[in-house]
């Protein structure tokens, strides 16, 4: 009977909890307080409130993707044209119609293939290759409007596409001479490519000028003179 007292006693001195999530004041315990669990209980008739979003509108349609116009479109680069110009640098008897767009995608990617060209020899030419490239076409802008007279209106950034195009041989020039070194066969290749260069170019300009229906057959040969000047000077990097 005594074990009976002790144990209905020590079961009289633990805490009672009067409802799910919540304890009783345990100040008796090192004086903690009250400590209130958060309630878990879930009432089947209440609907909990879900926030609600206003679309203002759209709908799927305006929303995807299908009618977006492709990247590169909407960078100004074309593919097609950018390789269209490149055959009619390789094809010597072409009307090189594809001349007469004007970009600088293309341009762009034929100038660092060029300083890189000559990086792959130790050289780190592209500070210089861009910087020729700029001025050489301002000044091939001025000097062919004067050439041509009114009506010509040939700018930089026709001269600086035209310019860029005609890279394509001296690239070449710069891998040759990369892995064949100084020799007859380079300087051979080298002036292959001033004159391939030159033509080439004089010929994108006479074709745009025709466009304007100016005539100018007769000055190709005084136009062509400044361009083997420019190519030269390309050529120079890769031979020395």
């Amino acid at each position: 009977e005594k074990a009976r007292a002790l144990e209905v006693e020590a079961m009289n001195g633990q805490p009672s909890w009067s409802d799910y999530g919540q304890q009783p004041s345990q100040g008796g315990r090192g004086g903690q307080g009250n400590l209130n669990f958060v309630s878990t209980s879930f009432e089947p008739g209440r609907a909990q409130s879900q926030p609600t979003y206003n679309t203002g509108g759209y709908t799927s349609a305006t929303t995807s993707f299908d009618d977006e116009p492709p990247l590169l479109e909407e960078l100004g680069i074309d593919i097609k044209s950018i390789f269209k110009k490149t055959g009619a640098v390789f094809s010597f008897g072409s009307t090189a119609d594809g001349s007469l767009d004007s970009d600088l995608s293309g341009p762009i990617v034929f100038v660092f293939g060029l300083g890189f060209s000559h990086m792959l020899a130790g050289k780190v030419l592209f500070g210089l290759i861009i910087g020729w490239t700029i001025i050489t076409s301002l000044g091939m802008s001025w000097l062919v409007n004067m050439l041509v007279g009114p009506g010509g209106d040939i700018g930089m950034h026709a001269c600086c596409s035209i310019l860029g195009y005609c890279l394509v041989p001296q690239i070449f020039l710069a891998l040759f001479c990369l892995l064949v070194g100084k020799s007859i066969a380079c300087s051979a290749l080298a002036l292959f490519s001033i004159l391939w260069s030159t033509r080439v170019a004089s010929r994108f300009v006479t074709v745009r000028l025709k466009a304007k229906h100016i005539p100018v057959e007769e000055q190709r040969s005084l136009l062509a003179y400044p361009w083997l000047l420019v190519f030269s000077m390309f050529a120079l990097l890769s031979l020395y």
